[in-house]
């Protein structure tokens, strides 16, 4: 395992506890936009920077249109905010920035990889209301969340997989 993976690894988790405990606990928004600059700028250097660009704001779209679905019918709300505050948003980003990087295992066994993620994705919001990011209306909804992020990440995955080969031929 490479350096780079392992330090995207890393600065995604320094990523998801500034958004999640720095600004939807604490409301302190700087912690969360700066600590998208170490893994952009690890991106920057990476040699497949345009498709990790390109994989991060397909993830952005998705994800800001799936957490206000849940926030408009009600399984998510986030405290003082009518939609998806602005660090899931950066959240979003981030996770897109992984693909492939720290996240390029599930990535290449995209329907093992997808089915992880969506197993694992309910959690991450109940760890997020348990800092009091988010409240998650009733548990017997996260199947909701299990599903779209299972969606979610298989299409940034066979995306991310073509835009990569797609490099590599040009």
């Amino acid at each position: 395992m490479s350096l780079s993976v392992v330090l995207n690894f890393v600065f995604f988790q320094l990523l998801w506890f500034s958004c999640v405990v720095g600004a939807g606990a604490y409301g302190l928004a700087w912690l969360a936009v700066g600590a998208l600059v170490p893994i952009a700028i690890l991106t920057w250097f990476s040699p497949t920077r345009t498709a990790d660009g390109l994989v991060a704001v397909v993830s952005l779209c998705a994800g800001l249109i799936i957490d206000n679905v849940w926030v408009a019918f009600g399984i998510l709300t986030y405290p003082e905010n009518t939609f998806a505050p602005f660090w899931i948003a950066l959240l979003w980003v981030g996770l897109g920035l992984t693909v492939n990087h720290s996240m390029a295992l599930f990535r290449d066994h995209t329907l093992i990889g997808s089915l992880v993620v969506g197993l694992f994705a309910p959690v991450t919001y109940l760890a997020g209301e348990r800092f009091g990011a988010v409240e998650v209306s009733a548990l017997t909804l996260t199947p909701f969340i299990s599903l779209a992020w299972f969606a979610v990440f298989f299409a940034m995955s066979k995306y991310a997989l073509w835009l990569v080969h797609s490099e590599v031929e040009a």
